[in-house]
């Protein structure tokens, strides 16, 4: 059985000159249903294989002779509501000493590729695309492994000319690819 209500409001409506005072009576329903939907935000995710960052940075290891590039591998985490994020480099790589800025690492490269896959050089300020393993399921968020990779060649000199300690900065942006419906 539907309940009725009978709202009374008084108006007071000024013309001009003259105050009308007017009844105005609504009738109606009490009960009103409205249907919400929630859009859940697209993801995209990017941590270290364990759920966090890299909080001690990354050093790189020269494994080869003298002759062979300093070089880290890192596994990166991406969770991704589209499945499709696009990379790039905000800026060049530049690992210099840090008591003298003339000595730096030569042809730093960065690569980032799905794991056990091909991996992709990333350049500056134009985006590579990568796509993640399909979803699990319906409406699920993908999750994909990737292998972000660092090298660089030593300093050109003499190894007691060059020795000490090197940092630099690695700025990487990720964002996810639109798709057009």
């Amino acid at each position: 059985m539907k309940k009725k209500f009978i709202a009374s409001i008084a108006l007071a409506v000024l013309l001009t000159s003259n105050q009308i005072l007017a009844e105005v009576v609504l009738n109606g329903k009490t009960r009103t249903f409205i249907t919400v939907g929630v859009t859940i935000p697209n993801l995209l995710v990017i941590t270290d294989d364990k759920g966090s960052w890299f909080n001690q940075g990354l050093e790189l290891q020269q494994i080869g002779g003298p002759d062979a590039p300093y070089q880290v591998d890192a596994r990166i985490r991406v969770l991704s509501s589209s499945g499709d994020f696009q990379v790039h480099l905000d800026e060049p790589v530049r690992i210099q000493h840090t008591k003298n800025s003339m000595l730096a690492f030569r042809n730093p490269t960065v690569t980032l590729g799905n794991e056990g896959g091909i991996t992709k050089p990333l350049m500056i300020e134009q985006g590579t695309v990568f796509h993640n393993p399909a979803s699990t399921g319906q409406g699920e968020d993908s999750l994909g492994y990737y292998n972000l990779s660092v090298s660089a060649y030593p300093p050109e000199g003499a190894l007691t000319g060059t020795i000490g300690v090197y940092t630099g900065v690695l700025s990487l942006t990720f964002e996810p690819v639109v798709k057009t419906p």
